[in-house]
């Protein structure tokens, strides 16, 4: 329990060193302010580090409101019955807006949201996908209105670093990913940080696991293998872990904290497909250097990166592997729309042969358009839609 003192210092404090930070736009913006007129509970989600916060920022300093971190120490000890000092504090305000950051730390705080939401326009971040996940959440069904937040697209990228668009400032991209301290900084480090953060603070800080070592080990296996085809039973044994559903739950885990996404086998049945072999890739790409190949595979960096761009966009994405193989299928549902294959440099007879002939395989299997997307230029058949990668992302 904290004084309502305490929170109204805290709360000021914020709110002037919120004032002077310089707040650089971001594409998400636009959607999370249009919702500052709906009654809703606006869920802002997506792994640590790629920006929730500073969204926060920019709504306080164009609307005003009352901003709180659940990760300042000075809230240690706060608890769900001191949402009344705050929501006294709100009331007082001519517009009254609460931002909550990082309000997966406080238990109960639904239950909280479900009360207030129609008084007082709250905005809450996460950086866990399960953040509506306790005995309360129930209640919040059909009342928020969730983003998710992913670091920085490469339109983005170009805006925070002032450089033009074209393939040298792809590959500076494609470099550092996307994680806007990291952009701005060029300290690449950082990103071991965020994942020491992520797997010891948001993951094991709030799950007693039997092996948690293992769990570290998994996720460097992971990142040094995007794009791969792995089965759990694989995992089980590069981790140590005795139970392939250990595996699976440790590997929800990853998933939920934004470290990892994945990619089921195209098959129309679900059923079907939950009996091949998966692939993961990256929340972003700086986290792909942490893997423990000896070498950055630009190749693989560049397949990661459409993965997120087509994740971004809310399509469906399977691969596809039939007799061929081609990297991703784009659905509506489990519908396909087209399919898409990434090359470095299609410029090798033998490869692009190769990635011509997969698409096409797979154009007279499920009857959709074909992608082929790639650093360098190329010549294609017309019936193979080809982009070079800067133009593709951006």
């Amino acid at each position: 329990m904290i004084s309502k003192d305490v929170l109204e210092d805290v709360a000021e404090s914020w709110a002037g060193d919120i004032a002077h930070e310089k707040v650089i736009p971001r594409d998400a913006m636009a959607g999370i302010e249009a919702s500052l007129g709906h009654e809703e509970v606006t869920v802002i989600k997506g792994v640590r580090r790629a920006g929730k916060t500073f969204i926060l920022y920019h709504m306080l300093q164009k609307h005003g409101g009352i901003y709180l971190n659940f990760e300042d120490d000075r809230l240690h000890d706060f608890d769900i019955t001191d949402f009344e000092k705050v929501l006294d504090m709100v009331q007082k305000l001519k517009t009254p807006i609460l931002y909550l950051d990082e309000v997966q730390h406080v238990a109960g705080w639904e239950k909280f949201a479900h009360r207030i939401h129609r008084k007082v326009k709250l905005f809450v971040t996460g950086s866990n996908s399960k953040l509506l996940s306790s005995d309360y959440a129930t209640s919040m069904v059909g009342r928020t209105k969730s983003f998710e937040v992913f670091p920085l697209i490469y339109p983005e990228f170009l805006r925070f670093t002032g450089k033009r668009k074209g393939r040298g400032s792809f590959l500076d991209y494609m470099e550092t990913g996307g994680f806007p301290r990291i952009v701005i900084s060029g300290d690449t480090s950082l990103a071991g940080e965020y994942l020491d953060r992520i797997i010891y603070r948001d993951i094991l800080g709030s799950e007693n696991l039997k092996h948690p070592e293992a769990l570290k080990t998994l996720a460097l296996y992971l990142l040094s293998h995007v794009g791969k085809e792995f089965s759990f039973r694989t995992l089980k044994e590069v981790s140590g872990i005795g139970h392939e559903n250990t595996v699976k739950d440790y590997l929800g885990l990853l998933r939920n904290a934004y470290l990892i996404g994945m990619m089921n086998r195209y098959d129309p049945s679900l059923k079907v497909q939950e009996s091949y072999g998966k692939k993961v890739y990256a929340m972003d790409t700086a986290f792909i250097s942490l893997g423990k190949r000896m070498e950055r595979d630009l190749g693989r960096v560049l397949e990661n990166m459409v993965f997120l761009h087509l994740k971004q966009k809310g399509h469906d994405i399977f691969y596809g592997k039939n007799g061929r193989e081609v990297d991703f299928i784009v659905c509506k549902g489990l519908n396909p729309l087209k399919i898409v294959n990434v090359s470095l440099e299609a410029v090798d007879k033998k490869t692009i042969q190769r990635e011509l002939e997969s698409l096409h395989y797979f154009q007279e299997k499920i009857n959709v358009s074909a992608e082929l997307v790639s650093l360098y230029p190329c010549l294609v058949p017309e019936d193979i839609q080809f982009h070079l990668a800067h133009r593709y992302l951006g």
